[in-house]
């Protein structure tokens, strides 16, 4: 069964801020909401940027792996 909801448009601004994924959907947000899955705090597209800068330095390799830092960092705790 579908349903159709009249929402204001301020009420519809704060269910499309509170997605993180563009493709994600109105009615994955609001099951979200229902369930208690989100977070008070949405990503910050800052924080989204610097995800995306990760993957990309991941892929191009510029990435260490975690045994390389803590060799690096085996100094610093002595």
């Amino acid at each position: 069964m579908t349903v159709t909801v009249s929402l204001s448009d301020e009420t519809y601004q704060k269910i499309v801020l509170l997605k993180n994924r563009p493709d994600e959907s109105d009615e994955e947000i609001i099951n979200a909401i229902l369930d208690g899955q989100i977070d008070p705090e949405p990503i910050s597209h800052e924080t989204l940027n610097r995800v995306e800068q990760a993957r990309k330095d991941y892929k191009e390799g510029k990435c260490q792996t975690l045994a390389e830092v803590m060799t690096e960092l085996e100094d610093s705790f002595e």
